[in-house]
């Protein structure tokens, strides 16, 4: 286990909790290592010779692919546990965040104390996107827009960062944010001594990926955004006990109600898999339109775009999560080219980029598209 970066709105385990927890740890770090390493080698050895001897020829489509790894018994196996995997760590996390939820509602009310560092702005009329509601995405309970009538939920955001910290095989939330940390050391690198004015979050989540820019730099005016009250409830609370200033609000990142040019840095971590072609199109044209001259865009995701290096059978094994995790736009993403999205959103082709970022947690890369805006002639 990794240590665990403490607060007081992680919900408290117990003994036992803490006993499956490292057990759901232990399952999927031999899932990824021992099973699924093998997937390329049983697609090969099992699922084409008996997509074949059924069908005569072998695999020529992303579909036929994923219907021959349905006839591999290893293929089998790991789909099957993997699922498991996903519902013994949310069932897990929720003993402790049901036992411990009052608590952690009564830490997330309101404070009238003026010592505060941040904010709070909810919109009791904002209508969220339906695809975020009902099951979760990635199997999380009570999805990310739970319903919240009394004004109090927090749980979209305790199965967040509880959830996500075996989700990430320990890693993530759980120390530093790698996929922040990532793009901090990127900036660093390429803007030595920098210091952005106005720093926003598209699609903050929790709050894993925000408070870090606000430790980074404790002199700008940090915002975090996102769909719902229970989330971003729950990441205010968060940033309060970390004693990071953060200022959260409830709206789409596809249309903002920020003005023009108003922040120097945009950043979102793993949002893109998250969206829709059309609403990422429009991230793209409001990253534009806030975008500060001079200023920077970061957009973080997965390592999952199917360029011409992927095999066949690695799209279709890749596309797991969509079939059985509830990751809606997976494929959107992973067929996406977000470059010419910032293109059509007019940005200037030279300022525009995708790069691989080592991770700063495990082995492997992040995808990053990076769109800068020119400085205003004199």
């Amino acid at each position: 286990m990794v240590y665990h970066l403490k607060h007081k709105m992680l919900a408290h385990q117990n003994a036992a909790d803490t006993a499956r927890s490292r057990f759901v740890l232990a399952l999927k770090r031999q899932l990824v290592s021992k099973i699924r390493s093998a997937n390329g080698l049983a697609y090969k050895n099992e699922a084409v010779p008996a997509f074949k001897s059924k069908t005569g020829h072998e695999p020529q489509t992303q579909d036929e692919a994923l219907e021959a790894f349905s006839l591999s018994r290893h293929y089998q196996t790991w789909s099957a546990l993997n699922r498991t995997s996903q519902e013994m760590m949310w069932q897990t996390v929720a003993e402790s965040i049901y036992r411990d939820q009052a608590r952690l509602e009564e830490e997330a009310k309101p404070s009238s104390q003026v010592d505060d560092k941040g904010s709070l702005e909810l919109d009791p009329q904002f209508e969220p996107p339906a695809d975020y509601t009902g099951i979760g995405i990635h199997l999380q309970p009570h999805s990310y827009v739970p319903d919240d009538p009394a004004g109090a939920d927090i749980s979209a955001g305790a199965f967040y960062e509880m959830g996500g910290r075996l989700y990430s095989m320990g890693r993530g939330m759980a120390a530093k944010d790698s996929k922040a940390e990532s793009v901090l050391i990127h900036l660093a690198d390429t803007r030595p001594g920098w210091k952005p004015k106005r720093i926003l979050d598209m699609g903050c989540s929790a709050g894993g990926g925000t408070v870090p820019y606000a430790e980074a730099f404790p002199e700008a005016e940090v915002h975090g955004i996102d769909l719902g009250s229970s989330m971003l409830r729950y990441a205010h609370a968060r940033a309060e006990a970390l004693g990071h200033a953060v200022h959260f609000h409830q709206m789409n990142a596809a249309q903002t109600k920020f003005p023009d040019g108003y922040f120097d840095l945009i950043i979102s971590h793993n949002l893109l898999h998250e969206i829709s072609s059309e609403t990422r199109d429009a991230v793209a044209k409001e990253t534009r339109r806030l975008l500060a001259p001079g200023g920077i865009a970061v957009h973080q995701d997965v390592d999952l775009l199917f360029d011409d290096s992927k095999k066949l059978w690695e799209k279709a094994e890749r596309a797991w999560d969509y079939y059985h995790n509830h990751e809606l736009f997976w494929l959107d993403y992973a067929n996406s080219d977000m470059l010419r999205d910032l293109k059509n959103a007019e940005f200037d082709e030279g300022q525009v980029s995708a790069l691989k970022l080592p991770k700063t947690s495990g082995p492997g890369y992040w995808q990053v598209f990076v769109a800068e805006k020119k400085l205003e002639a004199a």
